[in-house]
C-alpha cells in the first residue's frame, strides 16, 4: 500500500546482457506531490523529486520503474524498501522550482495516509 507521508525511492531495470547480470538500480528519491489519481483504470502518481532523475538508459523507449517505500510491500514494520507500485515514467514537469515526476500505472494501487 502507497503511503502518502512516506518518502519514496525510484528504482529502473538495469543495463545488462541478460537477467543474471541486471538489477534494479536507484535513479531518484522524493516524495509524494500529491494523492495518485485513477481514470478509466489508469493510475498517475506525482512525485516531487530530491535532485535530479539519473537514468540507466536514455535510449529506452519505455522507462519502466518500481516505487518503493519504507516498511511497506513484501517488508511490512521492517526497516527495509518495499515496492509499492510500478509503471512508466510519462514526464518531468516543472512546477514553481520544484520538479514533478509523472508515473503512471494501470494495476490496481491502494492508497492511504
Amino acid at each position: 500500500m502507497i503511503k502518502l507521508s512516506k518518502p519514496v525511492q525510484i528504482l529502473q531495470w538495469g543495463e545488462g546482457t541478460n537477467t543474471t547480470n541486471q538489477r534494479w538500480i536507484e535513479i531518484a528519491k522524493g516524495k509524494f506531490a500529491s494523492r495518485p489519481k485513477t481514470v478509466l483504470g489508469l493510475t498517475t502518481i506525482l512525485i516531487e523529486l530530491e535532485g535530479a532523475i539519473n537514468k540507466i538508459d536514455a535510449k529506452r523507449e519505455v522507462d519502466f520503474v518500481k516505487i518503493m517505500q519504507k516498511g511497506e510491500g513484501m517488508t511490512p514494520h521492517a526497516d527495509r524498501w518495499g515496492e509499492v507500485a510500478m509503471g512508466t515514467i510519462k514526464g518531468v514537469v516543472s512546477d514553481n522550482g520544484r520538479q514533478i515526476l509523472q508515473i503512471e500505472t494501470k494495476a490496481a494501487t491502494k492508497v492511504g495516509n
